[in-house]
This record gives structure tokens, C-alpha cells and sequence, in this order.
């Protein structure tokens, strides 16, 4: 794999891993049945996303689409985040 699209599924799969690193504390919350099947279809493209053809367009999509995620949910479980044991890992 070249070392431009190796950079590109690593960042991709850092968004992923990061949202389902959430899904304790999501499921949890109130938000937990509303996102339960979508947590699943994350896990299953997860397990692929070596295969997937990705462009930095598309990564720069999904990061900020993390983000803006992360900065939603932040509000219904900041409190769950900030007594976490293991830290959050932040978006490259």
C-alpha cells in the first residue's frame, strides 16, 4: 500500500476507532437505542476499511463530520467523559 493512501485509511480508521471507543458511554445514555444499529454498521466497516479506496477529500469529509459528532454528543455525556479511566484519543 503506498505511504499517501496508508496515511489516508489511518486516519480514517482513527475517526472510527474513536467514535466506537464511545459507544459504552453512548449506550448509556439516552442517545444508546437511537444509535445502537448505526454503532454495528460502524463496527462491520471498520473490519474493512483496509479494502476501502479513500481520497483525502473523503477523509477530510469524515473528520470533520467526526468532529462536529463529538463536539454534539459532548454536551449529553460530558460528564460520562470527563471520569473516563482511559483517555479519549483526539483526532489527528
Amino acid at each position: 500500500m503506498p505511504a499517501d493512501k496508508q496515511q489516508l485509511v489511518l486516519r480514517l480508521r482513527n475517526c472510527l476507532q474513536t467514535i466506537l471507543e464511545l459507544e459504552e458511554a453512548l449506550s448509556c445514555s439516552h442517545l444508546g437505542p437511537a444509535l445502537a444499529e448505526e454503532m454495528k454498521t460502524l463496527r462491520q466497516a471498520f473490519s474493512h476499511i483496509d479494502g476501502v479506496r479513500v481520497v483525502e477529500d473523503d477523509v477530510c469529509r469524515i473528520e470533520a463530520a467526526t468532529g462536529k459528532f463529538l463536539a454534539e454528543i459532548q454536551e449529553p455525556l460530558g460528564s460520562g467523559l470527563q471520569t473516563r479511566k482511559d483517555p479519549l484519543r483526539l483526532l489527528q
